[in-house]
This record gives structure tokens, sequence and C-alpha cells, in this order.
């Protein structure tokens, strides 16, 4: 075990994880997005598109083919519904063809895009969620239960909604300055913020109550949260007073200190935070960077073990994280990020170096599987599922694991299975 720049370095099976950039005609070029938002990502994915905001009026966006890289068209297909800047998007972890917007014109709309990709310019969304009075700033779809969408807006207030039926069923307004980040956790049962005021906290949705709060990083620009998984940690990525970069780790169940505090660098830029709970790894990407830092996450002191860095030519202005089912396994890939610059989208591919072209079993354990454990009314009655897995294995296709009271058990969907919850 050594120090390099500060960080703990140690042996591990993802020790030596590069990142590369692929090949020039696989970016995506001609991308004409001027949007600023700097609560956002800017950029998001599913396992077949990514969502980007558009130049133009009215607030347009595009949602492209991943299969689809080169230049896209000049007059290439908008979603052009809004009234005001769009200001995030996501899409659903359930339906690839279906993403939320959240606007500068106090909407939230909800789009399904049609198999493909658009062929036209589309105006009218499946649904309209209207009831903030400012801008809304971030939209987050809950990664377990069916068609439940939190929106938070610039009036200090958060929304839950039944995305399908366009009906709000709560609003958390207990904050008294803006909310810069918000995450729902491993099996969406809480959502956590950072806000202005400098503190975390952990809310439960369905009793609008704060469980948990905390104070966090003493600077004034903005920060992030990222819970870790299903271990009972957190971690928060900000400033300093004296402007350097930190993350803090946090035990959920006694927030009253951190657990530990690692100072990064001096820098401008917002740290985003990416956690892939297979690998338990953490990846970090400035805005303005050029770089994607990575962690190697557990559960006792230190907690962290810096690994390396991917290092690009252009500054991002925003990441996206592609979902684990649009990866090469065969190649060991194990992450994937989309890096929006100023007129290009690079694909950035990390993976880990083995011979051969056999499926490796010990870096690729059960993954999420794009399904939900529960129905959006069963969500909000108090019903708590994990999250459904699925193995990444090709020769397993079809298997899915329906977590059903606690246990996992192998579901052949193709037989007529039913996850767990999810009836």
């Amino acid at each position: 075990m050594s120090k390099v720049a500060g960080f703990v370095v140690r042996s591990s099976k993802f020790r030596h994880v590069f990142g590369k950039s692929v090949k020039k005609e696989e970016h995506y070029e001609n991308v004409q997005s001027n949007a600023s938002a700097p609560d956002s990502n800017l950029l998001d994915c599913s396992s077949k598109y990514f969502a980007v905001p558009w130049r133009g009026g009215g607030g347009p966006f595009v949602v492209w083919p991943l299969s689809k890289p080169g230049r896209l068209p000049q007059d290439v297909p908008l979603c052009t519904g809004h009234n005001g800047a769009v200001m995030d998007l996501h899409f659903s972890p359930f339906c690839d063809e279906l993403v939320a917007s959240g606007s500068d014109d106090t909407t939230t709309r909800i789009w399904k895009i049609p198999v493909g990709g658009l062929t036209e310019d589309m105006e009218e969304p499946q649904a309209t969620l209207t009831g903030h009075h400012k801008k809304v700033i971030l939209v987050r779809w809950n990664p377990v239960a069916d068609s439940v969408l939190s929106t938070v807006s610039f009036d200090n207030t958060i929304k839950i909604w039944d995305a399908e039926k366009a009906a709000e069923r709560s609003c958390f307004s207990d904050f008294t300055d803006a909310i810069q980040s918000f995450e729902w956790n491993y099996n969406g049962s809480r959502y956590a913020t950072y806000c202005k005021d400098k503190v975390v906290r952990i809310i439960d949705p369905r009793n609008n109550k704060v469980t948990n709060q905390s104070t966090g990083h003493q600077g004034t620009k903005g920060a992030r949260f990222s819970w870790l998984g299903d271990r009972p940690m957190f971690c928060t990525i900000g400033f300093s007073k004296q402007s350097e970069r930190q993350i803090f780790f946090w035990d959920e169940r006694d927030t009253s200190k951190s657990l530990s505090e690692v100072q990064i660098d001096i820098a401008s830029g917002t740290l985003l935070p990416f956690f892939d709970s297979d690998t338990s790894l953490l990846y970090l990407a400035g805005k303005g960077d050029t770089n994607i830092r990575y962690f190697e996450i557990e559960d006792a002191d230190p907690f962290q073990y810096y690994l390396a860095q991917f290092l690009g030519k252009d500054p991002q202005r925003g990441v996206g994280y592609v979902p684990k089912r649009g990866l090469d396994v065969l190649n060991c890939e194990i992450t994937r990020f989309l890096r929006l610059s100023q007129t290009h989208i690079e694909p950035v591919s990390f993976s880990v170096p083995r011979k051969g072209d056999q499926f490796q079993s010990d870096i690729y354990p059960d993954t999420f599987a794009g399904r939900p454990s529960l129905k959006c009314e069963d969500w909000f009655k108090g019903a708590n599922a994990a999250p459904m897995m699925m193995s990444m294995n090709p020769a397993d296709g079809g298997t899915f694991r329906a977590v059903v009271k606690g246990s996992s058990q192998g579901v052949d969907m193709a037989a007529g299975g039913v996850p767990g919850g999810a009836a």
C-alpha cells in the first residue's frame, strides 16, 4: 500500500481500470447546445439514446440514438414543447424512450420518443406537470417504483408525482435556501438534498419528514450528494472556504461528524459524482475539467482508494452515464460516459484489462435490470423493494433476479415470470 498525490492506493481487481476515448468517427459532432444549468449534468443517457438541451428559442432539446455516431444533421428533430430553456433531463430507468424535462417555464414534461428515435419535431408531450412557481432545475425518476417522479424547483420545493396520471402526490417545502443537489437512495425509499445553506437533509418522501441532517462543506460554491449503493453511507462533494474541492464521507446512521474528509485539488468547477454500485467505483467529473477521476469505495477507513484518472483534450460542460445494459462486456467494459464539449459529444469507455474474449464474472455482478419492482400506487402506500437485478452474462439472456421479500431468485421473464412486487 502506498500514497499517490495524497490518495491511498492498494491492490485491487479494479486497480488497472483505464479510460479511453473512442475513435473520432464514433463521436457525435455538430452538437449545438448552449445551455447553462449549474445544478444539472446537462446530458443524460438511457441504454439507447442521449438527450441534451439544444440551441434555439422555446427550450428545445435533442434525443439521439447512441447507435448513430457522426455528424448530427443541421435540421435534427427536436422536442419543442417548452416555453423556456430546458434546465434538466432524465430518462426513465424502466423505459429507454421515456424522458422527463424540467424547464425555466416552471413546468415538467414527459416525452415518449418513438422506438428508433425522432424523425420529425415533437411538440406535444405525453404529460405536462404544473404546480411550481419558479423554474424546475432538477428532475429524477424513482429507481424502483414505476412512474414516480421528483421535481426540484427554484421555489425551494420538491414535488413527488404520479407521472402516468400527471398528479402531484406530495410536496416538501421546509428548505431555507436553494436546493443544489437531489438523489434517491438505492431502493427509492428516501431521498437526500444538498442546499445552498450547506445542510444535507435526508427525507422520507411519504411522511414528508427530515429523518437526518448534517452540515457539509464550508465553501460557498455548489455542492453535490451521492449515495454509495445499498451501504448506509453517502458522500458529499463540495468546496472548502479556500476553494479546495473536497469529498466528505458520512455514516447515514450518525451524521454528527463526517467519517473522512479528502482534499482533491483547487479548481472552480463543480464535481459531478457518478457511483457504480456494481463495482463500488466512484467517478468524479468536474465541469470545465478535462479529466474524470475514479476511486474504489469500501466500508472501512479510509473509505476511498484513489485508482487513476482519464485525461481528455476538451473541457467538459456536462457528463452523461450510460446504463450497464449498454456496455460491451466481452471486451471488459465496465463503465461508459458521454462528455459534452462545446461542439461535440465524446464517448469515454472504462475497461478492465483482461486477456481473452470470455465473460469475466468477477467484474460483472448482477446489475440493475431496467424493470420496476413496485407499482406506483404501492410505493405511495409505503411499500419498499430492492431494485430488480439481471445477469450481465450474454449466456444468461432473459434471466432476471426478482426480489421477493428481501431474497433474490432467478426468474425467466421469457417464460412468464413476474417481477417481485410488480405483478
